[in-house]
């Protein structure tokens, strides 16, 4: 008999203690989807109910965790607000709308820091949001206002101005009505001598048809999914809003009153989902300058004689954001700019 119990009692210390955490009650975690951008972008539709985001977690889990996913729960600008006061347990807010209020996260809006080629910036921009330093000042940040950070979805930059009349160079912009989605684009594109203007992005077609705008300062692939390929002659490259991406945060409390074991394997989830719509988005924009290539738009960039008055542009951005975000900015930047050398520095 002492044979027996000591002999159970070594098998059980060999059972790893995650066994031990798991419990079998079923943890169901509210999201709202941001769903205003259609069924063309996979970055959008990985939240879509039965979609990558629900299946995966689902199965990270071993159906410990399922997601109640509902569309347009709240609208765009109150996503945030809603996850920290605890309405709703997760969302993905379109933070390049978010930047006049909070501007520390979203540091992808300067230039220079990620390549402007986006097929080089979108791989570094993921390999900052996986960084440690990165994630932890995150974290840190976010959890003054009761959120967690999980990850992000990737678009393609919204770096290039749609437009009907030609755009040789910065003096173009003079008498151009352009439109731009967020705060530091609006800056950057002051600063280069544009003419900021405000419209919805449902009436961006609309608006460009009857002359409301002369341009639209955003990507590829959006623009050409609401037709602007049909009415733009031109597609003129900026080193303006290099990075566009939407980041996915948790309820803190919610977060942390689930098992040690559940947060870790939601963690895991989410960044091969980033990885997975990183991907995704890089040969969506590959594919997008093809298509506009066989639509007949011209994809041109500013002269050489521009570059000093676009550099000046993209200086007054940051200094804008770091005015903005203070010591906090300077850290986060800090990390962010040491993790895009770490992962250049691979193969040298």
């Amino acid at each position: 008999m002492k044979r027996l119990i000591t002999l159970m009692f070594v098998l059980l210390l060999a059972v790893p203690a995650s066994a031990w955490a798991q419990d079998d009650k079923v943890y169901e975690l509210t999201v709202a989807w941001n769903d205003i951008w259609g069924p063309k972008f996979r970055a959008s539709q990985v939240y879509r109910p039965g979609g990558e985001l629900e299946r995966l977690v689902y199965e990270k889990t071993n159906g410990r965790v399922k997601l109640k996913i509902i569309s347009k729960m709240f609208p765009t600008e109150q996503l945030l607000q809603a996850v920290a006061t605890g309405k709703v347990d997760i969302a993905d807010v379109a933070m390049p709308w978010e930047s006049s209020t909070y501007p520390l996260w979203n540091w992808g809006e300067i230039p220079g820091i990620v390549s402007s080629n986006p097929v080089q910036g979108l791989s570094e921009e993921e390999a900052v949001y996986r960084d440690p330093k990165v994630r932890e000042l995150y974290d840190n940040s976010m959890s003054r206002l009761n959120m967690k950070f999980w990850f992000v979805t990737q678009w393609d930059p919204a770096n290039g101005i749609w437009s009907k009349e030609p755009i040789n160079s910065l003096n173009d912009l003079s008498n151009m009505k352009i439109r731009a989605g967020g705060y530091f684009p609006t800056v950057g594109l002051k600063a280069i001598g544009g003419a900021p203007v405000t419209v919805s992005g449902s009436e961006l077609g609309p608006a460009m048809i009857s002359g409301t705008i002369d341009g639209v300062l955003t990507s590829l692939g959006f623009g050409y999914s609401i037709g602007l390929a049909q009415i733009s002659k031109q597609f003129t490259l900026t080193p303006l809003s290099p990075t566009w991406s939407a980041v996915t945060v948790i309820n803190k409390k919610k977060f942390e009153s689930l098992p040690q074991d559940i947060q870790d394997q939601l963690i895991d989830a989410g960044l091969i989902v980033q990885r997975m719509v990183c991907l995704s988005t890089t040969a969506e924009y590959v594919l997008s300058t093809d298509i506009l290539a066989l639509a007949g738009v011209k994809v041109t960039e500013f002269p050489d004689g521009d570059k000093a008055k676009l550099a000046e542009a993209s200086q007054a951005v940051e200094k804008e954001w770091l005015d903005q975000t203070g010591k906090d900015g300077e850290e986060l930047l800090a990390a962010v700019r040491a993790a895009v050398e770490k992962y250049r520095a691979f193969g040298k």
